[in-house]
């Protein structure tokens, strides 16, 4: 049966083909009705927009691999992303290195692990010398930006942007699509397989999975321009911290800006609403700041992130959930979809691991399935792991690693005309060699 009719059939039994599908139903006069605490919506029909074997939610780190995996892996795939951009955090929310590239062997030596398309998109910034670093590189964000559109649109992913994913579509605990929201009003994109890579966990939650809520802080990157300008020798000077040398010639970013508030959650819109007027606030105060410092006059500050810098929020409970130990003990899996290593230190036993000794670790593909919800993956820092590997699977290297171990397996799943969680584990391995993912080291 060719993919097209699976899925056609697939739909079909689940009574989602229904009559009147291209458009909505006609207008009719409704009455308002709200209780004091809700307000009831009017049942209507929701135009379908299209219809795709692999369908991914966010096209961050993890959401852009697992759309370039998928669509390579032979099925058709589309990637429907909120901002203007992909990448995510990485470039919009200018959190710009790419942590966890490398760990420590078992021979003592410090190995590059993350490779496939982490280290291809990389590679590709490079040529425009737009990267720098070997280890945990720091990219442009614009320049990954767009190097991104050009991998996405060389895969033959169909993008859809300015689209806000706003519901699961189910049928019993299968998930058939989503639904969004944009300037095109409310519409449904169906698929035999998809991939949640909102960073929040978004369409598990609203799938019915089971998960956990950690609480992180949040922050405000920015950039400043003009450091080339700085005269250390006026009258008066101090050093002022302004971040990290970055690709772009004079400029420097600092990564945590205005984050040294507590923990939060970022599940809650008055909670963002509140943090993003202060932290404005702080970066502006502080950009004065700096610029009434001696030597400092002529700089400025060159932006702010174009979103919230979230670290954790929902992370899924997995049919396995990865977990330090496992980490720190070079744990092997049959089911490995790639490796990760590490860039900070870690509480373990008792004592502080360093970054450069700490072990690179395999990730198996059962932390990127759901338990109880069939048709979907789980892919970036809303997969399946213990809170004490939070801070390494939540950042940008990792995530783009699960991004495409969740691609080749949905690829391979419509190619078996089956579910992700029945697929051939050898299958598996074997499209994420072609596509040069390192397994083990």
């Amino acid at each position: 049966m060719k993919r097209r009719d699976f899925l056609k059939t697939a739909l079909a039994s689940a009574g989602l083909m229904a009559a009147g599908q291209e458009t909505t139903t006609a207008k009719k006069k409704e009455t308002f009705q709200e209780d004091g605490k809700f307000v009831t919506e009017p049942t209507k029909q929701i135009p379908i927009l299209l219809r795709t074997d692999v369908l991914v939610v966010g096209g961050g780190p993890a959401g852009t691999a697992a759309a370039i995996a998928a669509s390579r892996g032979g099925a058709e795939t589309c990637l429907v992303e909120r901002y203007n951009h992909l990448g995510g955090l990485w470039t919009g929310g200018l959190i710009l290195p790419l942590l966890s590239t490398h760990g420590l062997g078992r021979d003592g030596k410090t190995t590059r692990v993350i490779r496939g398309i982490g280290q291809e998109i990389t590679d590709r910034l490079k040529e425009k010398n737009m990267v720098i670093y070997e280890r945990n590189p720091l990219v442009d964000p614009e320049a990954a930006k767009y190097m991104l559109d050009r991998m996405i649109e060389e895969s033959g992913v169909r993008m859809v942007y300015h689209a806000w994913a706003t519901g699961a579509i189910m049928d019993g605990r299968t998930i058939r699509g989503i639904f969004i929201e944009s300037k095109s009003g409310r519409q449904a994109i169906l698929a035999n397989v998809v991939i949640d890579c909102t960073g929040d966990g978004d369409v598990f939650h609203w799938a019915g999975e089971k998960y956990r809520e950690v609480q992180h802080r949040i922050c405000l990157p920015r950039r400043f321009g003009n450091v080339d300008t700085i005269d250390k020798n006026a009258p008066g000077y101090t050093k002022q911290k302004l971040g990290w040398k970055t690709p772009t010639p004079n400029t420097y970013v600092k990564w945590e800006g205005s984050s040294s508030g507590p923990k939060s959650s970022c599940l809650d819109v008055m909670n963002l609403s509140k943090l993003q007027v202060e932290h404005r606030k702080a970066v502006w105060e502080e950009y004065e700041a700096i610029r009434k410092t001696p030597g400092y006059e002529k700089i400025f500050l060159m932006d702010t992130a174009s979103q919230l810098g979230v670290r954790m929020s929902r992370v899924m409970e997995g049919e396995y959930q990865l977990t330090l130990e496992d980490s720190m003990t070079y744990k092997q899996f049959d089911d490995a979809i790639g490796m990760s290593g590490s860039w900070t230190s870690v509480p373990y036993h008792g004592g502080k691991i360093k970054s450069n000794d700490r072990p690179f670790w395999q990730i198996p593909y059962r932390a990127l399935l759901p338990k109880h919800i069939d048709g979907l993956l789980a892919a970036g820092r809303c997969f399946s792991f213990d809170d004490g590997l939070v801070e390494d699977a939540r950042v940008i290297g990792t995530c783009i690693v699960t991004g495409q171990g969740a691609g080749a397996a949905a690829a391979v799943a419509i190619k078996e005309s089956n579910t992700p969680r029945h697929i051939s584990r050898h299958a598996l391995r074997q499209l994420l060699l072609e596509q040069k993912v390192l397994l083990e080291a």
